[in-house]
């Protein structure tokens, strides 16, 4: 039964014995030599994670059943989906787990990838993909980052994290089934516009500004990105602004009026407004409940 199905932080770390951490990487055999090789079934409710397995077999565990695993290959779990694993002893490879909030705002910005996001997927990691290749080596480095004390290091994570998503999903030939018929040319209109959101989307800029950035119509840019995102211009914004929102809610103590001044909200009754209807409820509401959550 879904009730039954215990929900970790990490495999057998209950929440609230680690609550400062947005990603962590371990060995796979790093935990599964401690319980025989097998790892109940469970879930994590508040993250995702990325699996590459570079040597070895096993099994993943679903709610609808088993699914074989054959290493080269590499493993995503989204939130809250249950799964466990029965690996063969000469496992090996790594395992990336990441708060969930990252994967909302990369699955944002692109169709195929928030489709990819919606469900587990097993990726073959074949030696002829240069995107499975790259993937790879993003987790890798990931691993060695989060392992090491580089300078910089921590600024690293973020794009690292999502190239290491992004090209699993170009293994997985997502991008390939897309189905939208857009012209290269339109699919690099739209790349620029995130391009330009992402430096510009504390600056509440109008439509009008992209599109004359990028040298089309207001109407033909948000055709453009709904057919690539799903969401207008005005939209993709919005879930800029409240990504970034709810991560300083969480992971910050300045107080609300402070954040809301640093997204360009010149009114923070207007942003508790704006906030609210975007997610159904208040930043201080968002942020007490979030934070019970991490740390029950």
């Amino acid at each position: 039964m879904p009730g039954s199905i215990p929900s970790y932080r990490l495999y057998r770390e209950k929440s609230g014995e680690s609550g400062d951490f947005w990603i962590h990487s371990e060995t796979i055999p790093e935990r599964t030599h401690l319980h025989n090789w097998e790892i109940a079934q469970h879930r994590h409710d508040q993250f995702f994670q990325i699996f590459c397995l570079t040597a070895g077999n096993g099994e993943l565990a679903e709610h609808g059943g088993i699914r074989p695993l054959v290493a080269p290959c590499a493993i995503f779990i989204p939130p809250g989906a249950v799964h466990g694993f029965r690996y063969s002893r000469e496992i090996d490879g790594l395992v990336v787990t990441a708060l969930g909030d990252r994967l909302r705002a990369i699955a944002a910005a692109d169709r195929q990838v928030a489709v990819f996001a919606a469900e587990t997927r097993i990726v073959a990691l074949d030696d002829d993909n240069s995107d499975a290749d790259f993937a790879v080596a993003c987790v890798e480095r990931l691993h060695m980052e989060l392992h090491g004390r580089n300078a910089g290091r921590l600024m690293l994570l973020e794009p690292l994290m999502t190239a290491a998503l992004v090209s699993l999903v170009r293994a997985g030939s997502m991008t390939a089934e897309s189905g939208s018929g857009l012209a290269d040319r339109d699919r690099a209109r739209v790349e620029t516009l995130m391009t330009l959101i992402a430096a510009h989307f504390r600056e509440h800029r109008p439509v009008r500004f992209y599109a004359d950035a990028i040298g089309v119509s207001s109407a033909h840019l948000n055709r453009l990105a709904r057919m690539v995102t799903g969401h207008s211009v005005q939209g993709l914004t919005a879930l800029q602004l409240v990504e970034v929102a709810r991560r300083d809610l969480v992971f910050t103590p300045t107080p609300v009026q402070a954040i809301a001044y640093s997204l360009g909200f010149s009114d923070p009754a207007y942003f508790n407004r704006f906030f609210r209807r975007q997610t159904g409820m208040t930043p201080g509401a968002f942020r007490q409940t979030e934070r019970s959550r991490l740390e029950a």
